[in-house]
């Protein structure tokens, strides 16, 4: 008796000293000893392990699931991200004995994929986080098989064309009609997702998914994040989502538009307000002149300009520039023979379209109705010609 209950006691004693954590067990054949494996949130590492004969074990603590991304860095003498060979996927972390496992090092794809395009053949076992994550990647398949499809398409039949002038302009509505069919397919399926796992960290995954879209107002936003569960919202992912979605307020759909202080051409101080016409559709496309494609999208606008730009029925187009040295903005209003209003942030990205619209990037396009307010944010193309048809009707060639 007194040696069973030593044995329970010895046990208890050692199930104590195993603390609860992740341990991830990785296999990529082919990676060079001494390179090491890292457990990234997004641009921050907050985990590495040396890979010795293609293996490697990382191992750690979350308080919840998380998505991290894992990376093995081929190139640690290169400093810069955009310089580095890194390669791996996402992978979500539960406190559990993970298996990470790669035919080898060349399969794994790129972290940057224009660099080095490879699907990726990667098992990951043990995660149940990332188990129902892959789950419902499985279930949006065929919706971005669709919209993938579409959108190879799309560059042949109507965005390569357009850079040299020639405007398949129907082809085009087409094609981005599929994509947006596709799109709105994904957004039902991830909206459902979210309602019926509102306690899963996946599930702030998907909704940040679904706010990439783009196509929210500021109440369908705040909806979303209240849908997530109440236990999520002191996670660092949720709270990364609450700050990401503050930052698209004053673009989302419906809000009125941000009245900023401008250049004009000959320099003067003007107001944003002072060009958009109240009671008709305006267009304020904010670019820079070394963004390439902003300029290959110019031959696009002018296009537009032709079809729609002109009248008191049509559109009132803005574009307005973040170059902060006015002879490169002007010498690009040269070359680019833009006829309708052009106007300047000469402060870059400490100016008012950065501070103000939250714009991260550009090329970046609004579409204001006859009150001012947001109708569509980041339209290019066949996108800004549906937009326009739906509200100003059909006026390209048949």
């Amino acid at each position: 008796m007194k040696i069973l209950y030593g044995i329970i006691c010895l046990g208890l004693f050692v199930a104590c000293q195993q603390e609860v954590g992740y341990r991830i067990s990785g296999s990529v054949p082919g990676t060079p000893d001494g390179i090491k494996a890292y457990l990234y949130d997004w641009d921050t590492p907050v985990d590495s392990a040396v890979v010795k004969d293609g293996k490697f074990v990382l191992k750690g603590k979350v308080d919840v699931p998380v998505r991290y991304q894992l990376w093995i860095d081929l190139s640690p003498e290169l400093k810069e991200d955009y310089e580095k060979d890194l390669r791996g996927t996402d992978i979500f972390i539960d406190n559990t004995n993970i298996r990470y496992d790669s035919p080898s090092i060349d399969s794994l794809p790129s972290r940057l994929s224009f660099k080095r395009k490879v699907k990726g053949m990667v098992t990951i076992t043990g995660s149940p986080a990332h188990d129902l994550y892959m789950g419902f990647q499985k279930e949006l398949e065929p919706y971005g098989v669709k919209h993938n499809e579409a959108w190879n398409k799309y560059l042949k039949v109507y965005h390569l064309p357009a850079l040299d002038g020639v405007f398949n302009t129907r082809e085009g509505i087409a094609l981005v009609r599929e994509m947006q069919d596709a799109q709105k397919g994904m957004e039902q399926m991830q909206m459902n997702f979210v309602k019926t796992h509102s306690n899963s960290p996946v599930a702030v995954d998907v909704a940040q998914n679904i706010v990439f879209g783009g196509t929210l107002s500021k109440a369908d936003m705040d909806n979303l994040l209240a849908i997530i569960d109440a236990s999520l919202h002191e996670t660092p992912a949720y709270k990364q989502l609450k700050e990401f979605v503050e930052t698209l307020y004053p673009t989302a759909i419906g809000e009125k538009y941000t009245d900023i202080n401008l250049l004009d051409e000959n320099g003067k101080e003007v107001k944003l307000s002072d060009y958009v016409k109240p009671g008709q559709y305006n267009m304020v496309e904010f670019w820079a002149s070394w963004c390439g494609p902003c300029r290959g999208e110019i031959p696009h606008l002018r296009h537009v300009y032709d079809v729609y730009g002109k009248g008191n029925d049509g559109l009132n187009m803005i574009s307005v520039s973040i170059d902060e040295r006015d002879k490169d903005w002007k010498k690009a209003l040269q070359e680019e023979g833009m006829k309708w209003i052009q106007l300047n942030d000469n402060k870059g990205w400490s100016g008012d379209v950065v501070t103000k619209y939250k714009v991260n990037g550009v090329p970046f396009c609004l579409i204001l109705d006859k009150e001012g307010k947001i109708i569509a944010r980041e339209v290019r193309g066949s996108e800004l010609d549906i937009v326009l048809i739906d509200h100003l009707g059909d006026r390209y060639e048949k």
